[in-house]
């Protein structure tokens, strides 16, 4: 499956088209023959464009007879072209060795515009490297190099740069701006600015898709190909084909999808650009992966490997082993999927790519719990939801840094208006003192003004004082709070807990009375398919609909709270033994017997559920504690999931001796259920 969004394709190296928009803009004067080298050079990119391997012996043909200490301009222009072709054809290597060739050349001539546009290249080899925020330093650390004010092709390239960087570290918004600035500087005419704003509208196209705006990025690329069908090179009809492909996939159109996949990379071979080859080879296999048509794309995924592998590009090997392992996994080949799969979490891990590896943790757990091993399936689904329940903390913590930093911001801005109000009195007193004949009627005026400003600061104190009672309250909201759904977090839980923990055995019972107190994780079924197919909009409406649901489904004396992702906590404190199965059924039914309405769709919706009552067999809690009935629950809701879903399982009880069956039930929860070593019982959920 296409997890790794990180890992997508992104393109040919940009500075292939800077190269001809470089010499459009910075064109002096030569002598006749210099020009007509130029002349060549140009030419030879322009038919890279549609015939590389064609350019690239052109360009070694004129190489060959030039002399060895031939002008600089012609020299860097021969390096720029042979870069470009370098690029297309997948030789990544002798593309940066080229480079770097380029920079010491431009280095000693005292070029400093080329040698900043060379040392961007390296940001290039960090981004095919998979290495998105590497690439980002790198960028904030060429920035005052460049200046504040580079020429139009240098700055075109950094935004660009920019941009990529951005797009993969999903920080859309930011991409989107430098996208927008780099088609804004290739307005114009020109073969060079022309070719510059093709590639800006493929970039911008993909990031709309990326942004789950599938039809403004199928709008962009289409508008394109139509207005420049007669004049676009085959590179760039590559790419754009290639834009309304995955615009296509993400609509659901998927046999129009394919079609475009195929002409784009028909274009793409047509015109010798492999490292594009590598990147649709893999999204290719990655729609028959989606049609569940395996031998398909295992097929294609080997293709693509093959041909990334060849041309050295890390993000498109990523994908490709993915996608194989998981084609090979879906034909039952588990062991020979095992070690594909293990290597992309672990690049994963390595380049803290949580959004793609929470993605790549749910499609391998569903692979192994498909082919029936349980255990595997466990422990990948217990890394998601951590690296999920990270992923929620470091959001609310941004939420809360939102909300301190614009009390910051309110309280600077009052600052500044006592400062322009001290101000406008003090220019009053000195307008005055030039006025000795009014100065009696001057200081009662500013007595009384003195009382009126005395009055004012005294009300701006309290109305200060209440902004801040507001602010904090809605801090203390937010910490509370899980932002969608209003339900309270697991902060709050937490707290709640470590409360509870130093209550004394006798205490806690005296609270119970004759009940219960019942612990109950609940997790949305299937929850990932409903973002694929509707979009995240619907999945958050469907989200908050089921927090509803839940809330009226227990008492009010209940907590519910939101555990995580699509994860819910139900505490019940004091609740009579006997009534834990009827409160599941309400759960069960209240949640799952209609669709969420989410206005142009109706969402199907089941979930399931495991619970633990506290005390569990008569552990003290200092042995058996909320932590451990937490873990319980969660090994009963997979048990849940793992045998059908739509369901919810109570943990009644254990075997005796009951340390002996409670160690086997956190070895392997299934097994022991088997075995009779945990007794549960099971309530089923709507038809």
């Amino acid at each position: 499956m296409n997890v790794l969004s990180s890992f997508a394709p992104r393109r040919a190296s940009m500075l292939a088209g800077t190269v001809l928009l470089a010499a459009a803009l910075h064109a002096p004067a030569v002598r006749a023959d210099e020009a007509a080298i130029l002349a060549e050079l140009r030419a030879i990119v322009e038919l890279s464009y549609s015939a590389n391997q064609a350019a690239a012996k052109r360009l070694e043909a004129v190489r060959a007879g030039l002399p060895d200490n031939m002008p600089y301009r012609v020299h860097r222009e021969l390096l720029l072209a042979r870069h470009t072709l370098q690029s297309d054809a997948g030789q990544l290597d002798e593309a940066y060795e080229t480079l770097e060739s380029l920079r010491e050349l431009a280095k000693a001539n005292g070029d400093a515009g080329t040698v900043a546009l060379a040392r961007l290249g390296r940001v290039d080899r960090l981004m095919d490297q998979g290495k998105p925020m590497q690439a980002l330093a790198a960028l904030d650390a060429l920035r005052p190099e460049i200046g504040a004010h580079p020429d139009p092709a240098l700055q075109t390239r950094l935004d660009i740069a920019y941009g990529l960087a951005y797009n993969d570290t999903t920080q859309f918004d930011k991409a989107l701006g430098h996208y927008l600035n780099a088609l804004k500087l290739a307005e114009g005419s020109g073969a060079a600015t022309l070719r510059s704003r093709l590639d800006t509208i493929a970039l911008i196209s993909r990031l709309y898709i990326n942004m789950k705006n599938a039809e403004k990025g199928l709008e962009m690329a289409t508008a394109a190909l139509q207005a420049y069908r007669g004049t676009m090179p085959p590179r760039f009809k590559a790419r754009l084909i290639f834009a309304q492909g995955c615009a296509y996939v993400v609509l659901g159109r998927n046999a129009e999808g394919l079609a475009a996949f195929e002409a784009a990379l028909a274009t793409a071979e047509e015109a010798g650009l492999a490292t594009m080859e590598a990147s649709i080879l893999g999204n290719i296999a990655d729609h028959y992966l989606h049609g569940k048509e395996y031998a398909k794309a295992e097929t294609a995924a080997r293709k693509a490997l093959v041909k990334s592998l060849q041309v050295n590009d890390a993000g498109a090997t990523m994908m490709a082993k993915a996608n194989l392992g998981f084609a090979l996994g879906g034909q039952g080949r588990i062991d020979a999927a095992e070690p594909y799969v293990h290597e992309v979490i672990a690049a994963l891990r390595a380049a803290k790519a949580t959004g793609d590896l929470v993605n790549m943790l749910d499609e391998t757990s569903r692979m192994f719990e498909s082919a029936g091993r349980t255990r595997e399936a466990l422990a990948y689904v217990r890394e998601q939801q951590a690296v999920q329940s990270g992923m929620l903390r470091s959001e609310r913590d941004q939420a809360v840094a939102a909300l301190q930093e614009k009390f910051e911001a309110d309280r600077r801005q009052r600052q500044i208006d006592q400062l322009a109000r001290d101000n406008q009195l003090k220019d009053a007193v000195i307008s005055g003192k030039r006025q000795e004949q009014w100065i009696i009627g001057l200081c009662a005026a500013l007595l009384l003004a003195a009382g009126v400003f005395v009055y004012i600061q005294y009300r701006r104190a309290r109305g200060a004082n209440a902004e801040l009672e507001r602010l904090n309250a809605r801090l203390e909201f937010h910490a509370t709070r899980d932002p969608l759904t209003g339900l309270y977090n697991r902060r709050f839980f937490l707290d709640r807990m470590q409360g509870r923990a130093g209550m004394a055995e006798a205490e806690r019972r005296q609270m119970r009375a004759a009940g219960v107190d019942a612990i109950t994780l609940i997790d949305i079924d299937h929850f990932k398919q409903i973002n694929d197919r509707w979009g995240h909009v619907v999945g958050d409406r469907t989200l908050v609909e089921v927090a509803r649901r839940l809330t009226d489904a227990v008492r009010g004396t209940d907590m519910v709270l939101r555990w995580g992702g699509e994860e819910f906590l139900i505490f019940s404190p004091s609740m009579p033994a006997g009534q834990l199965q009827p409160m599941l059924e309400r759960l069960l039914h209240g949640v799952g017997a209609k669709p969420v309405d989410c206005g142009d769709v109706q969402v199907p919706v089941k979930i399931s559920a495991g619970t633990v009552p506290m005390p569990f067999c008569d552990f003290p809690e200092s042995q058996f504690g909320w932590e451990k009935a937490v873990q319980l629950a969660d090994m009963a809701l997979y048990h849940a999931k793992s045998h059908g879903r739509n369901r919810a399982v109570i943990v009644d009880g254990l075997a005796e001796p009951a340390r002996v069956s409670l160690a086997r039930a956190e070895s392997d929860f299934d097994g022991a259920v088997a075995q009779a070593a945990v007794m549960t019982t099971t309530v089923a959920g709507p038809d």
